[in-house]
């Protein structure tokens, strides 16, 4: 299991701090911030652990099963084409499927960035669903009153489960947000709710109308998170009170025309470009375009293009070095181009910036993808930028 890694990380860690006392003020830094990262997946590690209170609290799940969807109970959100395609949580139109790049097509069925909100008294909840896949850290996160409440997951592909969120909570009203597998393809069929729940409209009052749209590759679906709700999105999603839609597609970030039509023709108060490292060795001219189009059809809309933050790979590998410092040099200098034109409402970040060579404690163990830890240095890092762009 995925967790197991990590526990053992957070045991070796403060011996390694007692054998080694000459170690700099910037090494006990990093303990730190080992220490963060491993409490940030704790909540899941219990999750594992404790198999028989889990096993316990699905028979004393006693509920009413509610289909879904259902829009008047239960709304979904980061899921901009999920009318159309409904039952399915797939972030691209399905009409569109068969044209997309077969990177955008396999990634875009597992529901990264979506959510179910819905407003109501129950002290239960469950879920019934069925994963369409196995996943990679294929949990669900529950969020009570703005507040993590714990972790979930279903881990037989094709077959039924009733996971339970909670039970024994008080009746008043409660907001719940249920975050989505950012890297499992699942079909959500019905909610349970205490036979007696009153529901109140699925609102929620964002600081903007309409959502950051993020587009690029794995660090931006959420690769390397314990959690859903830690991806840096859904981070700033919850700091910023604003909407997201998650567009990254692990290994395909490349800017091909036809995805970026579909980006752009998502209604945003932002654009965020995160392409990473799998835009690859192509030149400026796909980036160029995309930032060319979203321009034209969004003249007055903020757009921040990130270039890609580093790995503990760049520090080992020549080829994975040159492709890293390629991949910044072609999005900055696309950036650039676009800002010498006047354009004041273009930003641009350095993956450096956000999460740099002395922040690898944030990195999970393929040494390439952020951990909860490393998303929420990204985040806190972002954060200024979006803040200042979108006025709040």
């Amino acid at each position: 299991m995925r967790t197991r890694p990590t526990v053992m990380i957070g045991r070796v860690l403060p011996f390694l701090a007692l054998v080694l006392p000459g170690l700099p003020a910037r090494a006990a830094d990093r303990d730190a911030r080992r220490e963060m990262s491993a409490a940030s997946s704790r909540p899941v590690v219990q999750e594992t652990a404790g198999e028989d209170d889990a096993a316990e609290a699905k028979r004393r799940l006693d509920v009413e099963w509610l289909s879904f969807p259902d829009s008047a109970r239960f709304k979904v959100l980061g899921l901009h084409w999920f009318d159309e395609n409904k039952p399915r949580l797939w972030r691209m139109p399905a009409a569109t499927f068969d044209a997309l790049p077969s990177g955008v097509k396999r990634q875009a069925k597992a529901p990264s960035g979506g959510r179910i909100l819905f407003r109501c008294n129950t002290g239960s909840l469950g879920l019934r669903v069925i994963p369409q896949s196995k996943g990679n850290l294929s949990c669900l996160d529950v969020y009570v009153n703005g507040r993590y409440l714990r972790s979930v997951a279903a881990e037989e592909a094709n077959t039924q489960a009733s996971l339970t969120l909670f039970t024994e909570l008080d009746r008043q009203e409660k907001e719940i947000l249920v975050y989505l597998p950012y890297r499992q393809e699942l079909v959500v069929q019905a909610v349970g709710v205490d036979e007696d729940t009153l529901f109140g409209e699925p609102r929620h009052s964002f600081s903007r109308p309409l959502p950051i749209v993020f587009y690029g590759s794995s660090v931006c679906q959420g690769s390397g998170a314990y959690k859903p709700g830690m991806t840096y999105e859904a981070i700033l999603g919850r700091e910023l009170n604003v909407d997201f839609v998650n567009l990254g597609f692990g290994g395909a970030g490349k800017a091909e025309a036809n995805v970026v039509d579909l980006v752009n023709s998502i209604p945003a108060c932002c654009y965020v470009f995160d392409l990473g490292k799998s835009y690859g060795m192509q030149d400026e001219t796909a980036y160029k375009r995309m930032l060319q189009t979203v321009r034209a059809s969004h003249p007055d809309i903020p757009m921040v293009c990130v270039t890609p933050i580093t790995s503990s790979l760049e520090t080992h590998s020549e080829e994975y070095l040159t492709r890293s410092l390629h991949t910044r040099e072609v999005m900055r200098e696309a950036a650039r181009d676009l800002m010498q034109t006047g354009d004041k409402n273009l930003y641009l970040l350095e993956g450096p910036d956000l999460l740099g060579l002395d922040d690898h404690d944030g990195l999970s163990r393929d040494g390439v993808h952020p951990t909860d830890y490393g998303y929420s240095l990204i985040a806190r890092r972002l954060s200024p930028t979006l803040t200042k762009a979108l006025g709040l």
